[in-house]
C-alpha cells in the first residue's frame, strides 16, 4: 500500500509539473496575442490598410482562442472525480477542435477580404504596417516555437493547435507584409489581396491536416502503431509473460489509456502474479510517458482451456 502511495505523489507530482508548463505556455499565448492586437489594429487604423486591420481583427480572434487554450489545460489537469474517472484529458481535444473550427473561419474571413479589396483596390500608407506586421512575424515565431516544444513534451493537442494557430498567423502576416511590399514597390493594390488569399489557403490546409489528430482521441482510436510496439515489444522481453490478449489503447488529451489480459504461468500465487503485472505497468511507463495502465493477469493453462471450451479458439 505504501508502494502505491508513493506511486501515485510520484505521478501527480510529474502530472503537476506538466500541467504548469501548459498553463505557463498558454498564458505566454494570450499576453502575445493580446499585444499584437494593439500593435495592428493601431497601425491599421494610422495607415489605412485594410489588411492590416483584418490582422489586428485576426489576433483579437486569437486572444480569445488563447483565452479559451488557457481554461482547457487547467480543465485538463484537474485529477479523476465521479462524473470523470477517466480525467479531464479530452477537454484539450475538444478546445482544439473549436480552435480548428476557429481558425478555418478565420481564413474564409481573410479570404472574403481579400476578394473584396481585389474589386475595390485601395493603395495605402504601408509604413506603418511594415513595422506592425514585421513585428508580428517576430513575436508570432518566438511564441510559436516555445509551444510547439511545449505541446511535444507534454503531449498537448490543445498547445499543438494554438502553435499552429500562431505559426498560420506568422504566415499570414508574412503574406500580408510581402503584399505591401510589393505594393509600394509596383503600385499596384491588387498584389496585396492576391498574396494574402494565397496564405490563407496555406493556413486552411494547415488545419485540415491537424482535424484529424484532433478528431481521433474523441473517437477513441488505437496510439499510433509505433506506441503500440513499443508495449508489445515491453511484453515479448519478458519471459514470465507467456501470452497476452485484449491489449486495448486510446487517448485522453495528454493521457495514454492502456489496458491488458498477460498470461502467467498457473502455479504463481496471487502475490506473485500482482507482483509481475506491476513490474510490466512499470517497463510501459519507461518507454511511454503520460500512462495510465491497467494489467489483468491470468493463468495461461487455465486461460487456454477456457478459450478452447468457451470460444472454440484453438491452442
Amino acid at each position: 500500500m505504501a508502494a502505491d502511495g508513493k506511486e501515485r505523489s510520484a505521478l501527480s507530482s510529474q502530472a503537476a509539473a506538466l500541467s504548469k508548463r501548459q498553463q505557463d505556455a498558454a498564458r505566454l499565448s494570450l499576453a502575445s496575442n493580446a499585444f499584437l492586437v494593439v500593435v495592428k489594429v493601431a497601425a491599421g487604423l494610422v495607415s489605412g490598410s485594410l489588411s492590416v486591420l483584418a490582422e489586428g481583427v485576426q489576433s483579437t480572434m486569437d486572444v480569445v482562442a488563447s483565452g479559451l487554450i488557457l481554461v482547457t489545460v487547467r480543465v485538463a489537469a484537474l485529477p479523476p472525480d465521479r462524473d470523470h474517472p477517466y480525467g479531464h484529458g479530452k477537454f484539450e481535444n475538444a478546445a482544439s477542435l473549436a480552435q480548428v473550427a476557429l481558425i478555418l473561419s478565420t481564413c474564409g474571413s481573410l479570404l472574403w477580404a481579400a476578394w473584396n479589396r481585389w474589386l475595390n483596390p485601395q493603395m495605402p500608407e504601408v509604413t506603418w504596417g511594415v513595422a506592425a506586421l514585421g513585428t508580428a512575424i517576430v513575436v508570432n515565431g518566438i511564441v510559436s516555437a516555445r509551444l510547439f516544444r511545449v505541446a511535444n513534451e507534454t503531449g498537448s493537442p490543445a498547445l499543438e493547435s494554438e502553435a499552429v494557430h500562431l505559426r498560420g498567423d506568422l504566415l499570414s502576416c508574412a503574406g500580408v507584409l510581402v503584399g505591401l511590399v510589393l505594393v509600394r514597390l509596383t503600385n499596384e493594390p491588387r498584389l496585396d489581396p492576391a498574396i494574402a488569399a494565397v496564405m490563407a489557403g496555406f493556413v486552411a490546409a494547415s488545419a485540415l491536416r491537424l482535424t484529424r489528430e484532433t478528431v481521433r482521441p474523441l473517437l477513441d482510436e488505437s496510439l499510433p502503431g509505433t506506441e503500440e510496439a513499443r508495449v508489445r515489444e515491453v511484453l515479448d522481453a519478458d519471459s514470465r509473460v507467456l501470452g497476452y490478449h485484449r491489449l486495448r489503447t486510446r487517448r485522453a488529451g495528454p493521457q495514454r489509456m492502456i489496458d491488458m489480459h498477460i498470461q502467467l504461468d498457473d502455479e504463481l500465487t496471487f502475490r506473485e502474479a500482482h507482483s509481475i503485472a506491476e513490474e510490466i505497468e512499470d517497463a510501459i511507463r519507461a518507454v511511454l510517458p503520460n500512462v495510465d495502465i491497467i494489467v489483468h493477469p491470468e493463468p495461461y493453462e487455465e486461460e487456454s482451456r477456457h478459450q478452447r471450451e468457451r470460444h472454440g479458439a484453438s491452442g
